[in-house]
């Protein structure tokens, strides 16, 4: 596993958002179907919480906003905080997202292999060093997986993690008509599995794989979930990733520039 990198080396996530997409500006209106598909999240980040410590929160008077991917993610769908994958929990999921998730258990790798092999659409952020600072130390359950560890499923799949220490930089991917920041990404490098194919984009930092009859996208970095705030056109970003993910977008023309 590679070692945490100093804290003075990670990025400020002002500089982060001002180098998010600008694209794709303004959110479209929440679809008004009460049949929304169901989205299912499991994350180490905090997402689902303020990420800070509560106690300091209150005498700061901070208000703790929501994470800009909530209401992103509820426009679309019914959002489903899962604690554990099992086959119970993933039955009545369309589309899964773990962002930068705890470590799978063995049964839990089985189940989300199963899951997708059998029609399941994934994407999944992970980063194989995050970039912001956290509020918490090492050892804390609250904190974040710095590094993500996911090598059962992904070997299952044929891909491989790479912390690439050569990408110290902040590059944008364009996502068809959204514009995306990573921070020292890593990359995927693919090898041959059963059952499974990937092909990878963008200077290997994303892989779009065929797994059974489910679909896999993969992302070797997590910027664009680990800010809360967020930029203009991480909303945007996003959509296009669950799009992908879903198949709705076969062909997503983009480049990765630094």
């Amino acid at each position: 596993m590679p070692s945490r990198r100093d804290s003075n080396s990670r990025w400020p996530f002002a500089l982060v958002a001002a180098l998010l997409a600008v694209a794709g500006c303004s959110d479209p209106q929440p679809a008004q179907s009460v049949d929304k598909p169901k989205l299912g999240l499991l994350t180490s980040l905090p997402i689902l919480w303020s990420g800070s410590d509560a106690f300091a929160a209150l005498a700061t008077g901070d208000d703790n906003a929501a994470h800009w991917m909530v209401g992103t993610i509820e426009r679309d769908y019914v959002l489903d905080p899962l604690d554990t994958l099992t086959d119970e929990s993933l039955a009545p999921i369309d589309l899964l997202v773990l962002a930068q998730p705890r470590i799978l258990t063995p049964q839990e790798n089985v189940a989300l292999d199963d899951w997708v092999r059998g029609g399941g659409h994934i994407l999944i952020f992970a980063d194989p060093q995050l970039a912001g600072d956290s509020d918490f130390p090492l050892g804390d359950p609250r904190r974040p997986l710095d590094t993500a560890l996911l090598s059962p499923i992904l070997d299952r799949w044929g891909l491989v993690l790479v912390h690439d220490l050569d990408r110290e930089t902040v590059r944008t991917v364009t996502l068809g008509d959204a514009d995306m920041a990573v921070v020292a990404a890593g990359k995927f490098e693919t090898s041959v599995a059963e059952g499974a194919a990937c092909a990878t984009r963008f200077e290997q930092i994303l892989a779009e794989c065929m797994v059974g009859e489910g679909r896999a996208v993969l992302l070797a970095d997590a910027t664009l979930v680990e800010d809360r705030v967020g930029g203009p056109g991480s909303p945007a970003a996003l959509r296009a990733l669950l799009g992908m993910a879903r198949e709705e977008v076969r062909e997503n023309a983009g480049e990765t520039r630094k």
